[in-house]
């Protein structure tokens, strides 16, 4: 049986088998506003995070620049007021890639910010595979914040154990990736964040570059139709669910209703937050007759323990 990820590739792979890998502009140096520093003293980060991956480099990045004597503020940005985000000096975004590009609903999020005219902006995505499209996906981030007169002094990309749900969670990606974030990993997150300093400090700033090649067409398709054309169950097992909502809090559309069993299909952006995050395997999600358990069972079948960065040990970020 196919996983669902190889089968939305062979569904997009006629339109995009042309495509040749070249490289497209954007935004570059002479577009920018002038920094309004080169000496940041309060810092943001923000996440939008479904399985804790990100969340998890969002604060191990917080709590270094706090250790730098940094005042730092660090939010799920579901949480927090985009009104707020002028009375910051530096401010770093990081997502998940997700179907080869960044979520929709953090697009529309970064597209209504008011203006953060000359303000450094730095961008980061976690990705559980090699294919993801996380150059792409990260620059689209800078754009939208460039295009609000943010000024760009950096960009990343950190591999972790992929949560994409597969009916035996055994692809190739998710058996590669079964060790990270190891130590390496984080030490990558920390060179990200003193070069993001060090560049503001410089004042060194970053062009945003896409990349044109088959995953940047990929992400064009209709992959989220797609996905959910194969999904033939979407609902709540009653007699597993504990009432917590987490199902309800993840889910950024509004779309699941754990009292009445329900998803709304429409509104649903198949991005498996509530499959990934029930802690009582209650939501039942059926992909071609096959049955999917989420992020959590995953790690319990296979007795994985996620490493954790020191630094989060002592910071109360």
């Amino acid at each position: 049986m196919e996983t669902r990820r190889s089968f939305i590739k062979k569904s997009a792979i006629a339109g995009a088998a042309l495509c040749l890998p070249v490289s497209l502009a954007g935004k570059g140096f002479a577009d920018y506003p002038e920094l309004k520093t080169r000496n940041p003293k309060k810092v943001l980060v923000l996440w939008y995070s479904q399985t804790g991956q990100t969340r998890r480099y969002a604060r191990l990045i917080g709590c270094i620049f706090k250790e730098k004597g940094l005042t730092v503020d660090a939010f799920d940005m579901s949480k927090f007021d985009k009104k707020l985000l002028v009375n910051y000096d530096l401010i770093i975004v990081g997502t998940p890639v997700f179907y080869y590009d960044i979520p929709s609903n953090l697009i529309g999020w970064l597209e209504a910010i008011p203006s953060i005219n000359g303000t450094p902006v730095a961008a980061f995505v976690s990705f559980g595979g090699p294919e993801g499209n996380q150059h792409n996906a990260s620059s689209h981030i800078l754009k939208l914040l460039a295009d609000n007169g943010g000024v760009p002094v950096g960009r990343d990309a950190f591999r972790n154990i992929a949560s994409y749900p597969t009916p035996k969670w055994d692809s190739a990606n998710q058996n590669a990736g079964k060790h990270l974030p190891d130590a390496a990993t984080f030490d990558q997150v920390r060179r990200f964040t003193a070069d993001v300093l060090e560049r503001i400090r410089q004042g060194r700033t970053i062009p945003v570059v896409y990349e044109f090649a088959l995953r940047e067409i990929l992400s064009l398709l209709p992959l989220i139709w797609l996905n959910k054309k194969a999904v033939s169950r979407h609902t709540v097992d009653a007699a597993k669910c504990i009432g917590c909502q987490t199902c309800v809090e993840k889910c950024p559309v509004n779309a699941i209703d754990p009292a009445k069993q329900t998803v709304d299909q429409v509104k649903c952006l198949a991005c498996f937050g509530c499959l990934n995050n029930c802690p009582a395997d209650a939501v039942v999600m059926e992909y071609r007759g096959e049955r999917l358990y989420g992020f959590p069972e995953y790690l319990k079948r296979n007795k994985i323990k996620i490493m954790e960065p020191v630094e989060l040990k002592t910071c109360d970020l």
